[in-house]
């Protein structure tokens, strides 16, 4: 019998939290998904404000202790921010892994430490109660237990890395802040496009960036995010099994996401596309 992987989103915006009426249904908070894998392995990608979500959800499971494997795609504060207020970090019998790229020649460990260096943040890492360690990643595979983890460099503005996870025969991508555009920046190339494609190829699941609608991206070249049409395009031709749209722009509304769908959900009938296409909400959780 299969185990189930539960993926759970507890922040689906990008850049900006954005609270308020127009955001009810999908919810305001950055990004933040949570892996759990049957041998209670607990993946967390990005710590924005999401991951208060999450932290509010494993104190009211009184999951403790909490041992977790956090990785950040890459420094930017929509990625950070919330790590802070991760509660597990300050309960002393935790064990924590914050893992993630290099930027601006700064570790993870010093990227973090700044983040909270009595200017940004009021308390420093020192408080930390939990047994936190910290690992540089670059472009590489390893393994944690029984899952196979590989990450390759995302064509962002600095250092942001891509994740598949591999586990029982089903694996799962988280790919965010990404652009695919030859006018965008330094990566771009054919051969970043294959790369990218064959490394999400015949994945069960697929998190990536989907900021901005095909007019909305006409005025964002090269900012380093991707529009509706490019992400289904790449779906469709790495035969992706369940497409997972994410890290919204903060100035869309609920209504906007929706329509995001319809025109994803409607070009992969086009294409004959076997791809399922999601707009996650917050706090929602699929078994894979």
């Amino acid at each position: 019998m299969k185990e189930d992987i539960r993926v759970s989103f507890w922040g689906v915006r990008g850049t900006l939290p954005v609270p308020g009426r127009k955001t009810v249904r999908y919810g305001g908070n950055t990004s933040c998904v949570s892996i759990k894998f049957p041998k209670n392995n607990l993946f967390i990608f990005d710590a924005g404000t999401g991951i208060k979500e999450l932290s509010n959800y494993l104190i009211s499971k009184k999951s403790k202790p909490t041992k977790a494997m956090i990785f950040i795609s890459h420094p930017h504060w929509d990625h950070i921010n919330g790590l802070p207020f991760f509660s597990p970090l300050y309960t002393k019998g935790n064990e924590l892994e914050i893992c993630g790229p290099l930027n601006g020649g700064m570790s993870m460990r010093e990227l973090i430490a700044g983040l909270m260096d009595g200017v940004y943040f009021p308390i420093n890492i020192k408080e930390f109660a939990a047994a936190v360690s910290f690992h540089n990643l670059g472009e590489e595979r390893f393994d944690i237990d029984a899952i196979k983890i590989q990450t390759m460099f995302l064509n962002h503005p600095g250092q942001c890395l891509g994740y598949r996870l591999n586990y029982g025969g089903r694996s799962i991508c988280y790919v965010t802040d990404n652009e695919m555009c030859p006018d965008s920046n330094r990566l771009y190339s054919e051969n970043y496009v294959n790369k990218l494609t064959d490394f999400v190829a015949n994945t069960d699941v697929l998190i990536t960036d989907c900021t901005y609608t095909d007019e909305e991206y006409e005025e964002k070249i090269g900012w380093g995010h991707s529009s509706i049409t490019q992400v289904v395009e790449l779906a469709d031709r790495a035969r992706v099994k369940t497409l997972y749209l994410f890290h919204h722009d903060p100035d869309q509304t609920d209504d906007d996401i929706d329509n995001k769908l319809k025109t994803a959900q409607a070009i992969l009938e086009r294409k004959g596309s076997s791809t399922i296409c999601v707009a996650p909400k917050e706090g929602e959780s699929f078994d894979v």
